[in-house]
């Protein structure tokens, strides 16, 4: 059973809606609003899967009430009813499930419960699966999945460099208006806001596509993600081993050698992105710090020619100025 609130400031079309809704076999409705306050409250006490909102209303706008029920709810399918087509990107931005033009017609508004129950059971085929996923930023930007890369197809690089971004400040709340400005500076504000508009739209079908749960959470003037423990960022994940070998004295060579296969290349090697230069110089640093220590434990506790030495050797090859530095220590031959 699909239950499904309601609100339309006109209080006919509020009744036309619920009554083609209770048409559809496998519908409930669990509620219908004039006021946005009384849809809130109802979404925040009872079970709701999807709420179809009337984009023109007068003491809010059904886009500004999306956002708030996403808020309280990032599960909830957003449909919006209207007159007006000018909301369509904005719409589509919030993820809406469909965007239906008034008048509505049954068999349009039965099409959009369909993809609502369909989305319903992707979510929930996706719950009761537990998939490994791994963002991987060292070396060029791929996804696994139960270690298997993922195929994504990015519709343009600036979506593309967009995820690699939101992934990058995922623990902080990242301004719309910083984003234009790094990544479409040289447009018209409004051209830019659109783009912006268009690349987050592109983002969450990729994840929605691929059953990746990262949620981009839309408020008025910022984005905050929510990714699932399920999710692993490589980079941070060996930055955060890393400084945790680095605080101790005593060294664990299968640890040291753990933590440094991460390390394939550089923080998203062969991405032309600015913001990413400064991680990318702290997370090489770290690597060769980790690559010093061990280099001169080995040197110091093993014969020159070990297995270990051989192992370590094989790891500095992939940068050739670090190799040349720990070569110039005398450690590796």
């Amino acid at each position: 059973m699909l239950h499904i609130a309601i609100i339309d400031d006109e209080h006919l079309a509020l009744q036309y809606l619920d009554l083609l809704l209770r048409k559809i076999e496998g519908v409930h409705v669990t509620g219908k609003y004039i006021e946005a306050n009384d849809l809130i409250q109802h979404v925040q006490t009872e079970h709701v899967d999807a709420v179809f909102i009337d984009i023109h209303m007068p003491a809010i706008k059904g886009t500004d009430l999306a956002e708030q029920l996403l808020n309280l709810q990032p599960s909830l399918q957003i449909g919006f009813i209207t007159a007006y087509d000018e909301y369509a990107v904005k719409a589509f931005e919030l993820n809406a499930v469909d965007y239906i033009l008034k008048p509505v017609k049954e068999e349009r508004l039965a099409l959009t419960v369909q993809r609502i129950m369909e989305r319903k059971t992707m979510d929930q085929h996706t719950a009761t699966e537990e998939t490994d996923i791994v963002i991987k930023d060292l070396g060029a930007l791929q996804i696994y999945q139960n270690n298997k890369r993922t195929d994504v197809k990015w519709r343009t690089s600036k979506a593309k460099e967009l995820f690699a971004y939101f992934i990058h400040n995922h623990e902080n709340t990242i301004l719309k208006s910083d984003l234009i400005e790094l990544l479409w500076s040289n447009l018209s504000w409004e051209k830019a806001n659109a783009q912006l508009y268009t690349a987050v739209y592109q983002i969450r079908k990729v994840m929605e596509q691929k059953d990746i749960p990262i949620k981009i959470i839309s408020q008025k003037e910022f984005y905050q993600i929510d990714i699932d423990s399920s999710v692993h960022i490589q980079s941070r994940e060996f930055k955060l081993a890393a400084y945790e070998l680095l605080k101790r004295k005593n060294i664990n060579v299968e640890q040291y050698f753990t933590v440094l296969e991460t390390y394939q290349e550089e923080y998203l090697a062969g991405l032309d992105y600015l913001w990413a230069v400064n991680d990318r110089k702290i997370l090489k640093d770290v690597w060769l710090e980790l690559i010093i220590r061990l280099s001169s434990h080995i040197h110091r506790y093993e014969k020159t020619s070990s297995y270990n030495m051989s192992k370590l050797k094989s790891l500095t090859d992939l940068d050739s100025e670090v190799a040349e530095i720990v070569k110039e220590k005398n450690w590796i031959h």
